[in-house]
């Protein structure tokens, strides 16, 4: 373009390949002797790029209800003494920023998935705040002893201790009393036994009955990979595991929609 002589053109070029291949090979020594940091900084990214893209695309199918539309509901599994007992207090962890808001998976666990009828649902929330030693909750009776929302707000530094500090929640509440935790049973109650108290986890895994484009798939399956290694939910929590219940919940994203399955023979035999 410049029309400059062929040959200083290619001299140049000459100069400035020798200096950067140079370079390279100098460098090359230095990555193969460090083939292991490069190996962790590769699967350093590669995690944390699955991990947020996975957690978008999982976020997009979050649903939350309005606890005003299963408040009645709720009372009324709570009084059908048809229905087996599953615990006095079950306590769900829930992500619903909004008081009066909860996951739909919740509801479903609750009502659909085996009917959990316990005398008092609560719901537990964790909000991380900038500072880093902070240590608040509050509390909200949707229904006078039969559903409440604990809200704990906790630095960034603040390990979340949740079964022991829902113990201090209901010490105080007893010592103000708001609630009264002394078991139902008879048998139990004469002695001031402290009534049962289950947290109930929600972990969620990757239907079969999705059917993904290869790379939504890839990611989706190597985030649940991941999750799999990494810490569950009930010690992230500091929950204690003879008080915790999991419960799996199939995640579907992508369901298989087409189906060419003919019937091709129907008989009722006679007995």
């Amino acid at each position: 373009m410049k029309h400059y002589p062929l040959w200083l053109v290619t001299l140049i070029l000459i100069v400035f390949v020798s200096v950067e291949f140079s370079f390279f090979v100098a460098n090359a020594v230095k990555i193969v002797k460090r083939l292991f940091f490069l190996v962790f900084e590769f699967g350093l990214i590669f995690t944390m790029y699955v991990w947020y893209r996975a957690r978008k695309i999982t976020n997009r199918f979050l649903k939350f209800v309005n606890m005003r539309e299963y408040i009645t509901l709720l009372d009324d599994l709570s009084k059908d003494t048809s229905i087996p007992k599953f615990a006095t207090h079950a306590i769900y962890l829930t992500k619903a920023n909004n008081a009066f808001q909860v996951e739909e998976r919740i509801i479903y666990s609750i009502f659909s998935h085996k009917p959990k009828r316990a005398d008092i649902y609560w719901f537990v929330h964790v909000e991380r705040t900038d500072e880093p030693y902070t240590m608040e909750y509050t509390v909200d009776e949707l229904k006078k002893d039969k559903i409440i929302r604990v809200e704990f707000r906790l630095g960034f530094r603040v390990q979340p201790r949740i079964n022991l500090m829902m113990r201090k929640v209901l010490k105080e509440m007893v010592m103000n009393n708001e609630m009264d935790i002394t078991s139902p049973y008879p048998s139990l109650s004469k002695h001031n036994l402290a009534a049962d108290f289950i947290f109930v986890i929600l972990e969620t895994f990757l239907s079969t009955d999705n059917e993904f484009e290869v790379g939504e798939g890839f990611i989706l399956n190597s985030y649940f990979f991941l999750k799999h290694l990494s810490l569950s939910d009930d010690r992230s929590f500091g929950l204690d595991t003879s008080e915790t219940r999991t419960e799996k919940i199939p995640m579907v994203v992508a369901p298989f929609t087409k189906m060419d399955l003919k019937r091709t023979h129907f008989k009722i035999h006679e007995q």
